[in-house]
C-alpha cells in the first residue's frame, strides 16, 4: 500500500512536470511572454497591486492570481500538498537528488539547529518581493524567475538563467533546497497554515505512533524536507510537504499520512 502511494506521486508529479513543459513550449513558440498565466506566484507579483492588476490584459492573469490563492488557502487544510505531488520546480529537485547514493543522501543531511536558523530566508524574500510588488516594482525580481527566464527563450534572460542553474545545480548536492530554504510562495502558503492555526482550524499532518516506533531515526534521514520526526507524536512543522517516503522508509510502520489533528 505505502508503494502504491508513492508510485502514485510519482505519477502525479510527472504528469504536471509534464504539463509544464508544454505550456512552457506554448509560449516560447508562440511569443506570448506570459508565463504567470499558469503561475501561483502570481499572487504576488500582481495580487499585491491592485492598479497594476487591473491593468493587465487578459483574465488568465486573474485566474493565475486566484489560483495561488485557493492553493495557499487548501494548506489550511491539508498542508502543502502541492509541493509534494504538484510543483514541477521541486519534482525536478527531487529527481536530481535521487541520483546521489543512500550513503551521500544519509551523511549530507543539515543538523536540525542550522536548518532552523535557514529557514527564515523564504520569508525575508517574500516580504522583499511583496514590498516590490506593492510598489509596482515587481520587474525587479520577476527578471529572477526561473520560469520566466525559461518563457523569454531563445533570448538571454541572462539574471533568471543563472539562478535557475545555481537551483539545479544545489538540488544534485541539497535535497530540495530551494524549497526549504528561499520558495517565497512555500513561506506565503505557510503563513495561510499558520492563519489556519490561530483560528483552531484542524488540518492534515503525519502521525508517528510512538508505541510502534523504536526512535532510529531513518525517517528524519529521508525526509526530503529535513524534519525531526522523532520530536512529537503530530508533525506540526508546516514545512512537511506530505511526500509520504517518511512513512516508505520507516521499517516498523509507525508513520501515517494524512491524519487529523486530534480534538
Amino acid at each position: 500500500m505505502k508503494k502504491a502511494k508513492i508510485t502514485l506521486r510519482n505519477a502525479i508529479q510527472a504528469a504536471f512536470f509534464l504539463l509544464s513543459l508544454g505550456i512552457l513550449f506554448f509560449v516560447v513558440t508562440t511569443g506570448k511572454k506570459a508565463i504567470h498565466n499558469a503561475c501561483p506566484y502570481a499572487v504576488i507579483c500582481f495580487g499585491m497591486n491592485m492598479k497594476q492588476l487591473l491593468g493587465i490584459s487578459g483574465q488568465l492573469f486573474l485566474a493565475a492570481v486566484l489560483l495561488g490563492f485557493l492553493i495557499a488557502i487548501s494548506t489550511i487544510f491539508w498542508g502543502r500538498k502541492f509541493c509534494g505531488w504538484v510543483c514541477p520546480l521541486g519534482s525536478i529537485q527531487e529527481f536530481l537528488f535521487s541520483f546521489r547514493s543512500r550513503k551521500y543522501k544519509l551523511k549530507q543531511q543539515v543538523p536540525f539547529y542550522l536548518e532552523r536558523k535557514l529557514q527564515p530566508g523564504k520569508y525575508l524574500i517574500l516580504l522583499i518581493t511583496s514590498v516590490l510588488a506593492f510598489i509596482g516594482l515587481a520587474y525587479i525580481y520577476i527578471r529572477l524567475c526561473p520560469f520566466y527566464a525559461l518563457s523569454q527563450l531563445p533570448r538571454l534572460a541572462i539574471p533568471g538563467l543563472i539562478l535557475t542553474a545555481l537551483i539545479l545545480g544545489a538540488a544534485f548536492f541539497i535535497d530540495r533546497l530551494w524549497c526549504r530554504f528561499l520558495c517565497p510562495y512555500a513561506a506565503f502558503m505557510n503563513l495561510f497554515m499558520l492563519l489556519g492555526k490561530a483560528f483552531g482550524i484542524k488540518r492534515m499532518k503525519v502521525r508517528r505512533n510512538p508505541e510502534r516506533c523504536n526512535d532510529c531515526g531513518i525517517c528524519s534521514l529521508y525526509c526530503p524536507m529535513n524534519i525531526n520526526l522523532l520530536d512529537t507524536g503530530l508533525v506540526e512543522d508546516p514545512n512537511c510537504i506530505h511526500c509520504g517516503i517518511c512513512s516508505q522508509k520507516c521499517p516498523k510502520g509507525a508513520l501515517e499520512n494524512n491524519c487529523k489533528e486530534e480534538l
